[in-house]
């Protein structure tokens, strides 16, 4: 099984989804350019944000049709402030006419990859020292509360919120380890992604990280 891979963010989900699809199929295996592909490989494509990755989608469909070597084409963006179902939408509506030969599998990051992060029980201790951490769980905890449901937050969106909440509780546990989006190598281990997977079987949280277990799961 071969896959192409469209993500939207330009340094942080193809540095994560290296790692964390082998997590999910260990057969899988990463290869930088389309013409390695051969068997069991999964190639990744930055969608450079929004609007720009609606044509690499384009792109990446047309790729797919003209060469046979790709069994299902991946699509992964954030939701950002739409509703984890209207994002959905938009992306079912743009692919919709655009005859895609091979199976589709979008993953909608509700509402952003760092929601997911912050699944990590382990990073959210019960004696916070640091104050801004403090002021975030005292507000919306995500040990207790579902990251999906974070809010908005003194003028930061949704998905600033979580990027900044996340930095700090990393900070917290590991004052040496810092999280940022051109430097996400604290949550590509297995042990994190472990911990991601275990909050969302053992929960009713981040349910949209069910599209990412099914996108690379082996058929």
């Amino acid at each position: 099984m071969n896959l192409y891979v469209v993500v939207e963010g330009e340094k942080t989900e193809p540095a994560v989804y290296k790692h964390w699809i082998r997590y999910v199929n260990p057969s899988l295996h990463y290869v930088d350019r389309i013409d390695e592909v051969v068997n069991n490989n999964f190639y990744i494509i930055s969608g450079m944000g929004y609007p720009f990755y609606l044509q690499v989608i384009d792109d990446a469909i047309e790729d797919v049709n003209s060469n046979h070597n790709f069994d299902r084409l991946v699509i992964s963006v954030d939701s950002e402030d739409l509703t984890y179902r209207d994002k959905r939408l938009e992306i079912e509506a743009h692919i919709a006419p655009k005859g895609c030969k091979i199976p589709i599998y979008i993953i909608i990051q509700h509402f952003c990859l760092e929601t997911w992060a912050l699944a990590n029980k382990s990073i959210i201790g019960r004696n916070i020292e640091n104050e801004a951490l403090l002021e975030y769980a005292n507000f919306y905890n995500v040990f207790d509360d579902d990251p999906e449901g974070l809010p908005t937050y003194k003028g930061m969106n949704r998905s600033q919120f979580a990027l900044k909440y996340l930095k700090k509780a990393i900070n917290e546990k590991s004052p040496r380890i810092t999280y940022s989006k051109s430097n996400p190598e604290v949550i590509l281990n297995n042990t994190y992604f472990n911990k991601v997977r275990k909050r969302y079987f053992d929960s009713t949280h981040i349910r949209s990280f069910n599209d990412f277990l099914l996108a690379f799961r082996k058929v």
